[in-house]
C-alpha cells in the first residue's frame, strides 16, 4: 500500500473551479467514508479550503485515478472539467508536498500561518470520521512538528504581509497601546474583515463598522463586539475614533478634508490615524495637509509589504531544507518499518512451517512410531518446505539469466561464492 495524494489549488485551477469542489464542514466526514467504501481505501484525510481541495489517501497506485473520478463525481461534475488542473504526489513526494503545504511554503500567500490550523482541523476531521490509521496518524504527527519547527527556527511567520496587518504596525508607532484606541472600519469586504481580525488579535477591544447598509455589517459588528453606523452618519461620529481604515467600493472619497478638519477641531487636535485601503480611493488625499492627521495609501504601505515578502522568500530557503530532511527522514522511517514488518512476516511464516511439522512429528510419536524415523521425516519435510520457494526462485531468475539478482539471491541465502545455485 502507498501514500497517494490528489488535489487542486490556487496555481492549478482559478476560483470559478476550485470553488466546484470544495467540502463544507459538515460533508466531510460522510464524504470520507463514501470515498473509502467505493474505492477501497484503507485510510483517507480531505483537506479542503478556499485556496486548494486535496485528498490523502493509504492504497494502490491505480487508486489515483479513481480519486478524480469520485471526486468528479461527487459534485456531479463532467471528469474533463478537473482532468488539466489536478495534481498528484506518490510517497515521499506527497509526504514532502503536505509538510510544505502545512508550513505556509504552498500558500497564495507565503508562510501565512492559517493553513497549519486547517491541516489540524482536516486530520481531526478524518480521525473522528474513522478513516486515519496507523500510517496517515504517523505521517502527519511529523508534519505537524516540522510545521512547528518552520515556524520556530525560521522567520518566514514573524514579518507582516497583508496592507492591514502593516497599516496597525504604523498605528503602533503613534499610539502608546492600541489597546486604548476607538477604532472605525468603512466597509464589510475582506480586506475590512481581515482588519478586524487583526486588530483584536492587537488588543483593540472599541471597534465600529461603518457601512451603507447598516444590516450588511450587523454580522462583522457582532463578532467585534462593537457597534454599527451608516455613512450618512460618519461627519457627526468621526470625532470618536483614533484609527480608521477604510475599504469600500465606492467610487467617490466617503471622508473628505472638510469632515476631518471639523473633527480634529472637537478632538482638540489629538491626532488622528487614517488608511485608505481602497481602489479608487475612499479618504481625500488632501487631508495631509492638516496637523494632527496621519493618512496611508495602499502606496505607501505596499513598501512595507514588499521588504516584508522579501524577508519571507529569503527565510523560505531555510524552510524548505528543514522539509526537505523530514521528508528524507520520513522516507527511511517508512522504508525501515516496511522491512521490519517483512522480516516479521517471514519469521511468522517459518514459525508456522515449523509447528505444522512438529504437530505432525508428535502425532507420530504418539502413536508408537520410531523416533529415528519420526526425527529424520521431521527434517526432511521442514528442509522440504524451507527450501521450496527460494528454489522456485532461483530457478526462474537462473532461466532470465539475471547475474545481479542471482549475486544478490546468493547473499540473502548465505550462499558461498564459490556455491552454484
Amino acid at each position: 500500500m502507498k501514500l497517494l495524494l490528489l488535489g487542486i489549488n490556487h496555481e492549478t485551477a482559478p476560483l470559478a473551479v476550485r470553488e466546484q469542489v470544495t467540502f463544507s464542514a459538515g460533508a466531510i466526514a460522510p464524504a470520507l467514508q463514501q470515498m473509502c467504501h467505493e474505492i477501497g481505501l484503507r485510510e483517507a484525510l480531505i483537506l479542503s479550503t478556499c485556496n486548494r481541495t486535496e485528498m490523502v489517501a493509504v492504497g494502490h497506485s491505480q487508486d489515483l485515478s479513481r480519486l478524480g473520478d469520485w471526486l468528479a463525481r461527487y459534485h456531479n461534475l463532467e471528469p474533463t472539467l478537473l482532468q488539466d488542473s489536478l495534481y498528484s504526489h506518490l510517497e515521499e513526494d506527497a509526504a514532502k508536498h503536505l509538510m510544505r503545504v502545512t508550513s505556509g511554503l504552498d500558500s497564495m500567500v507565503l508562510g501565512e500561518p492559517q493553513i497549519t490550523g486547517q491541516v489540524k482541523a482536516a486530520f481531526a476531521e478524518a480521525t473522528a470520521a474513522g478513516t486515519v490509521g496507523a500510517t496517515l496518524h504517523r505521517l502527519f504527527q511529523q508534519i505537524f512538528q516540522v510545521a512547528k519547527q518552520v515556524r520556530t527556527d525560521t522567520a518566514i511567520g514573524q514579518h507582516l504581509i497583508s496592507t492591514p496587518a502593516a497599516a496597525i504596525k504604523l498605528a503602533k508607532n503613534l499610539f502608546t497601546n492600541l489597546s486604548d484606541c476607538r477604532c472605525l472600519l468603512v466597509g464589510v469586504g475582506d480586506m475590512i474583515e481581515l482588519a478586524a481580525k487583526q486588530l483584536i488579535d492587537a488588543g483593540v477591544t472599541q471597534i465600529t463598522i461603518a457601512n451603507r447598509t447598516k444590516a450588511n455589517a450587523s454580522s462583522l459588528a457582532e463578532r467585534c463586539g462593537g457597534d454599527v453606523l451608516g455613512l450618512e452618519q460618519l461627519p457627526e461620529y468621526l470625532e470618536r475614533f483614533d484609527l480608521i481604515l477604510s475599504a469600500t467600493g465606492a467610487n467617490l472619497p466617503i471622508i473628505g478634508k472638510g469632515m476631518v478638519e471639523q473633527a480634529l477641531r472637537r478632538r482638540k487636535h489629538a491626532p488622528m490615524f487614517l488608511v485608505d485601503l481602497a481602489v479608487p480611493r475612499d479618504i481625500e488625499p488632501e487631508i495631509t495637509t492638516l496637523r494632527d492627521v496621519y493618512l496611508y495609501s495602499l502606496d505607501d504601505l505596499q513598501n512595507i509589504v514588499s521588504e516584508n515578502m522579501d524577508l519571507r522568500r529569503s527565510a523560505a530557503g531555510d524552510a524548505e531544507a528543514i522539509v526537505q530532511d523530514a521528508a528524507i527522514t520520513y522516507e527511511q522511517g517508512e522504508k525501515t518499518r516496511a522491512g521490519q514488518d517483512l522480516v516479521v512476516r517471514y519469521r511468522k511464516q517459518l514459525e508456522g512451517f515449523k509447528d505444522a511439522e512438529l504437530a505432525k512429528a508428535m502425532a507420530r510419536v504418539k502413536q508408537g512410531d520410531d523416533i529415528d524415523l519420526v526425527l529424520k521425516t521431521l527434517a526432511t519435510q521442514l528442509t522440504q518446505k524451507l527450501a521450496h520457494t527460494p528454489s522456485v526462485g532461483l530457478k526462474s531468475l537462473i532461466i532470465d539469466g539475471d547475474a545481479a539478482a542471482i549475486e544478490q539471491a546468493k547473499i540473502l541465502l548465505g550462499l558461498n561464492q564459490d556455491d552454484t545455485p
